[in-house]
C-alpha cells in the first residue's frame, strides 16, 4: 500500500511544473505545439503519436547517429532506459517494464519486429543499425495486436525507403582494439516507378578489448558482415510492392567465459542470419488499405569449445560442440477501413518455427542434444478500432486477437530418452485505450489490456532422463499447461511544445502475471506447473528541453532525460513468499546534452542503472547476490563541412568505468572511434 501512494504522489508532484507552464501555454496565440510524428506500432496503422493512448518512444535517425554503438541492443539501452544483458561474444537480450532480459530460445516476454514482421531473431546482437531509419519503442501489452511474447513490450524497426532522388554514402573508420569500418549505401528512384535501396557493412574488431581496470581481456575479438538489399516498384495509382533481404554474418566470434575461469573455458562461434519478405499495399476504394507481408528468416549458429571437462576443464584443440538451425515462416494480412474519423484495422497472422539443433563429441561424432527439436505453428485473427470524437481531442482504442496453436517436440536424431508428442491450446487477448488532449499540448493518455507467453514444446511434451549421482532423473513435460498471462494498466500525462522547446511524459505501469511457468520437481520426477505469479510496477518519465527554441536560436541546445524507476518487481517463490525479479535494475536512466547548429553536432549521454540481484553461480550453494548501480558516460561529436562531408568522434565509456552488466562478463574500458561519411 506503501508504495501504491508513493507511485500517486509521485505522478502528481511531476504534474507540478507542468501545470505552472500551462498559464503560459494558454496565453500562446499559436495553433498547439504538438509533434505529428507517425507511428505505426501502436495499433498497426499509422497514427500520430500524441494521439495514441499507449506509450510509444521512437529513437530516430539522428539519434542513431549520435549513439556509440552499432547494435540494436546498444541503440535501446542508450536512448529507451529498457532493461538489457550483453556478453561478450555478440549475445544479447532486452526485457521491458521489469520482465528479465532474455537473450535464447523462441519465446520470450519482449517482441522484435522488422517492419512490422518478427524479426526472425533470438540474438539481438545480431540485428545491426545501418539500415535502420527509426526504431519504434512500445512499452507495455500488446498482444491484441501482435500475439504470443509481446508481453513487455514491443521493439518494431523500421527501415529506410528512399523513393526519391537517387542518394548514397560511402563510409570508413577505425578505433580502439584494432577496429575498422566499411560501410556503403545506395538508394532511390529509378524512372517514375522503380526505387530500391542497398547497404553494405564489415566491422572488424581484431584485438581483445581492455577493461576499466586497464587489463586486458583475452578471447574478445570478432568479425561481422551485414547487408540489405530492397527493390521496390508502384503499380498503378495507389499500389506497391517491395522486395526486402537482410542478411548478417558473425565469424570468429571469440568467447571468453566467464571471468572466474580464466581462459580455461574460452571458445568461439560463427552465426548466420538472414531474412527476406515481399510486402504488398494498396487502396480497395476511397477508404479502405488492404496490405499482405509474407516473410520467410532463418539463424544459426555453430559453438566450437577449447576445452574438455567442466570442473576440472583440458585444454583442446577447437572443435564444434553445438549447433542450431531455427526457422521462420510466416504471413500477414491486413485491412483498414477508415469510417469517418474513426479507423477499423483487422487481419489474420500465419507463423511456422521449426528449431533443430545437434551435439558433438570432440572426435566430430553426433551425440544427443541436451534439448529435443522443436515446431510450433500459430494461426490469429485480430480486430484494432481507433474512435476519434470531440474534433480528435478523444481518442479511444480497443480491440483483441484470438491465438490458436499447435506446439510440438520433434524427432530428434540420437536423442532416444523422450517421445515426440504435440500439443494445440488457444487464448483471446483484449485491449483498450483513452487518449485525450486538453489544454494547449497536453494530453493523458490510459490503457489496460491483457498479454501471453505460450508454454515452449518442452515444456508441453518433453521428456528427458539424465543420471545424478546413480539415481535417474527425469523430467516431463506438462501437456494440461496453459499460457502465462499478464494484465497490465499504465496512465500518465504528457505535454508537447514547440515553441517552448518543451516535451515531457510520465506514466506509471502496474502488471500482474498470472499462471507463470515454473518447473517443480517431486522426487525424481520433474515437471511443469502455472503455479505461480508476479507482480511489477513503476514509473517511465520523459523530459527533454531545448533551450534555443524559445530564444530564437538558430542552433538547438537541449537537456534530455529517459528513465524507468521500478517501485516493485517481485515473483512469487516455491512454498510461499516472494523475491526480487533478478537482472532487474532498481532504475534505469538515460540523460545528457545533446547540440545541433547544422555543422557541428554532438551528444553526451549518462547512462544509469540501479542496484539488481542475480545468482551467484560461481559461489557453493548458488547464493543470491546485488550488483551495485553503475553510471557510464558516452560521448559523439560530429562535424559536418563542404557539403557532403561528415567526420565523427565517439567515446564509449568515457571515463574509463570498470563495470559489468553481467558478473564475470566485464564490459570494455574507455574506446575511441573516428569515423569519416562522404554523402552524395
Amino acid at each position: 500500500m506503501q508504495k501504491k501512494c508513493y507511485s500517486v504522489l509521485a505522478l502528481c508532484l511531476a504534474a507540478l511544473p507542468i501545470t505552472v507552464q500551462a498559464e503560459v501555454q494558454q496565453n500562446d496565440d499559436t495553433s498547439p505545439a504538438i509533434l505529428d510524428e507517425v507511428v505505426v506500432t501502436a495499433t498497426r496503422s499509422n497514427e500520430k503519436i500524441n494521439e495514441i493512448p499507449a506509450k510509444v518512444e521512437v529513437v530516430n535517425k539522428q539519434e542513431i547517429d549520435l549513439t556509440v554503438g552499432n547494435t540494436l541492443t546498444e541503440q535501446l539501452k542508450k536512448n529507451s532506459s529498457i532493461g538489457v544483458i550483453e556478453y561478450p561474444g555478440a549475445l544479447a537480450g532486452i526485457g521491458i517494464r521489469g520482465f528479465r532480459p532474455e537473450f535464447s530460445g523462441i519465446t520470450k516476454h519482449s517482441l522484435i519486429l522488422i517492419n512490422g514482421r518478427p524479426a526472425g531473431a533470438t540474438n539481438l546482437a545480431t540485428i545491426l543499425t545501418d539500415n535502420i531509419e527509426r526504431i519504434e519503442v512500445l512499452k507495455g501489452p500488446a498482444s491484441s495486436l501482435y500475439g504470443g511474447e509481446a508481453m513487455g513490450g514491443v521493439v518494431n524497426i523500421m527501415t529506410k525507403k528512399n523513393t526519391e532522388k537517387l542518394t548514397g554514402s560511402a563510409e570508413l573508420g577505425f578505433g580502439s582494439f584494432s577496429t575498422n569500418v566499411q560501410k556503403a549505401t545506395l538508394g532511390g528512384g529509378i524512372g517514375n516507378i522503380f526505387d530500391f535501396d542497398i547497404t553494405a557493412n564489415r566491422f572488424d574488431q581484431n584485438d581483445n578489448f581492455e577493461m576499466g581496470n586497464g587489463e586486458t581481456r583475452d578471447h574478445t575479438s570478432y568479425r561481422t558482415q551485414n547487408g540489405t538489399l530492397r527493390v521496390g516498384a508502384k503499380i498503378g495509382n495507389s499500389w506497391r510492392v517491395d522486395i526486402s533481404g537482410d542478411g548478417y554474418q558473425g565469424r570468429d566470434i571469440e568467447l571468453p567465459g566467464d571471468i572466474f575461469d580464466g581462459d580455461e573455458k574460452s571458445g568461439n562461434k560463427d552465426i548466420d542470419r538472414y531474412g527476406i519478405d515481399l510486402m504488398a499495399g494498396g487502396k480497395l476504394g476511397s477508404n479502405n488499405h488492404l496490405s499482405i507481408t509474407g516473410y520467410k528468416t532463418n539463424e544459426t549458429s555453430e559453438s566450437y569449445k577449447h576445452y574438455t571437462g567442466y570442473s576440472t576443464p583440458v585444454q583442446v584443440a577447437p572443435y564444434r560442440s553445438y549447433d542450431s538451425d531455427i526457422d521462420w515462416l510466416g504471413l500477414q494480412i491486413k485491412d483498414e477501413i477508415t469510417l469517418w474519423e474513426h479507423s477499423l484495422i483487422f487481419g489474420a497472422d500465419y507463423q511456422d518455427i521449426e528449431k533443430k539443433s545437434r551435439s558433438y563429441n570432440q572426435d566430430g561424432s553426433r551425440k544427443a542434444p541436451w534439448s529435443p527439436d522443436e515446431g510450433r505453428t500459430n494461426w490469429a485473427g485480430y480486430l484494432e478500432t481507433v474512435w476519434r470524437f470531440m474534433d480528435n481531442k478523444m481518442i479511444l482504442t480497443a480491440g483483441g486477437r484470438y491465438d490458436y496453436f499447435d506446439v510440438e517436440t520433434l524427432s530428434t536424431p540420437f536423442k532416444a530418452d523422450f517421445v515426440p508428442k504435440s500439443e494445440s491450446f488457444s487464448t483471446v487477448s483484449p485491449r483498450a485505450g483513452l487518449n485525450y488532449l486538453f489544454l494547449k499540448g497536453f494530453r493523458l493518455h490510459t490503457t489496460i489490456g491483457q498479454a501471453f507467453v505460450p508454454p515452449n514444446a518442452g515444456q508441453l511434451a518433453g521428456y528427458s532422463e539424465h543420471i545424478v549421482g546413480g539415481v535417474t532423473m527425469i523430467t516431463k513435460g506438462n501437456s494440461s499447461l496453459d499460457p502465462e498471462t499478464s494484465t497490465t494498466w499504465d496512465g500518465g500525462i504528457g505535454y508537447e511544445s514547440k515553441k517552448l522547446g518543451l516535451s515531457a511524459d510520465i506514466t506509471y505501469f502496474h502488471t500482474n502475471v498470472d499462471d507463470k511457468i515454473t518447473k517443480v520437481t517431486h522426487g525424481n520426477i520433474g515437471t511443469y506447473e502455472n503455479s505461480l505469479g508476479a507482480e511489477m510496477d513503476g514509473l517511465e518519465t520523459m523530459f527533454s528541453f531545448d533551450i534555443g527554441a524559445p530564444l530564437q536560436w538558430d542552433r538547438s541546445l537541449a537537456f534530455f532525460i529517459n528513465s524507468t524507476h521500478m517501485f516493485n518487481a517481485e515473483e512469487d517463490i516455491q512454498g510461499g513468499g516472494t523475491r526480487d525479479i533478478q537482472n532487474v535494475a532498481k532504475y534505469t536512466m538515460n540523460y545528457g546534452l545533446k547540440y545541433d547548429d547544422g555543422m557541428i553536432d554532438s551528444k553526451l549521454n549518462f547512462r544509469s542503472q540501479g542496484k539488481m540481484k542475480d545468482t551467484d553461480w560461481n559461489a557453493a550453494g548458488y547464493p543470491e547476490l546485488e550488483y551495485p548501480s553503475i553510471t557510464v558516460v558516452d560521448l559523439v561529436l560530429g562535424i559536418n563541412f563542404l557539403e557532403h562531408h561528415r567526420v565523427a568522434l565517439k567515446v564509449d565509456n568515457l571515463f574509463d568505468k570498470d563495470y559489468y552488466e553481467k558478473k564475470g562478463f566485464p564490459k570494455p574500458g574507455q574506446s575511441f572511434f573516428v569515423n569519416y561519411r562522404y554523402t552524395f
